[in-house]
């Protein structure tokens, strides 16, 4: 199940199969709690704005299992899907402070990645995925892990993954 919402505006469809010149090039950024965020943010914040693209945001709420705890769980649900919100809102900031443009906000409910390739098989102005890698010795992270393993194939987009230990000035000279 998924239940997507656009904040802070309304989602429109300006593509065309007849017309593909009329699409704008779409960076995708999924956006959790994880330090690397930041920087794919920033990535593809910058490469919309040199390349007259635009950033969608998308923040996955997991479903809370409620048993016979409901409204526990719906509590927990709620308050999951306003964090969502919030952290999408203020990242939308930052993205709007460095492309110049608002970002599309898209919160959606259910498995991370199930929702992920749903979104991009959905939305055909979603070019590039914008991913950041993990800092330190765990490895990428899982989303990178997920996507670059036995799933590469699966999507119809590429996948960039930004190194999340770059700085600012990094990123700029990059992007």
């Amino acid at each position: 199940m998924h239940v997507e919402v656009p904040l802070g505006g309304v989602r429109t469809e300006a593509a065309s199969l007849s017309r593909p010149d009329t699409r704008r090039r779409t960076f995708l950024v999924v956006v959790d709690d994880s330090p690397e965020l930041h920087a794919a943010a920033r990535f593809a914040a910058r490469r919309a704005a040199r390349t007259g693209g635009r950033v969608a945001l998308l923040s996955v709420v997991q479903p809370v299992e409620g048993g016979h705890w409901m409204f526990v769980g719906n509590l927990m649900q709620e308050e999951a899907r306003e964090d969502a919100e919030r952290r999408l809102q203020q990242l939308a900031a930052t993205v709007h402070a460095t492309s110049g443009h608002r970002p599309e906000l898209i919160v959606r409910e259910g498995s991370l990645r199930e929702e992920l390739f749903s979104l991009i098989e959905e939305d055909e102005d979603i070019s590039v995925l914008v991913l950041g890698a993990a800092v330190g010795g765990e490895g990428p992270g899982p989303l990178v892990q997920a996507l670059t393993g036995k799933n590469a194939g699966k999507l119809r987009i590429p996948v960039t993954i930004v190194p999340g230990n770059l700085t600012e000035t990094e990123i700029d000279a990059l992007s």
